[in-house]
């Protein structure tokens, strides 16, 4: 995660099964205003869900550089498959967290 007008979350691919990047983005109250993200759906002032498809894993990556350009809001905690939706050996390490 990089300060600034855009921040990237690099995310790993574990197991076998490529399946949605879906991350719970958690800002903090209050500073400047939150912009929208094509592939993002604001859930209340101060969460998105942002979801980028399968597919992205189908070129062999293990991993896929998220970007998140929502602007100079800070970011206090991000969440991977916050629905815990798919198959994951560790799920402790899904949340990161700005302290």
């Amino acid at each position: 995660v990089k300060p600034g007008n855009t921040t990237e979350v690099t995310v790993h691919q574990a197991g076998e099964m490529p399946s949605p990047v879906v991350l719970k983005v958690e800002f903090e109250a209050g500073g400047a205003a939150i912009k929208s993200m094509k592939n993002a759906e604001m859930i209340d002032e101060n969460t998105a869900i942002v979801t980028w498809p399968a597919s992205v894993w189908f070129s062999g990556n293990r991993t896929f550089k998220a970007r998140l350009t929502f602007g100079k809001r800070k970011i206090s905690k991000i969440t991977l498959d916050p629905g815990g939706r798919f198959p994951d050996k560790n799920a402790a390490d899904n949340i990161w967290t700005g302290k």
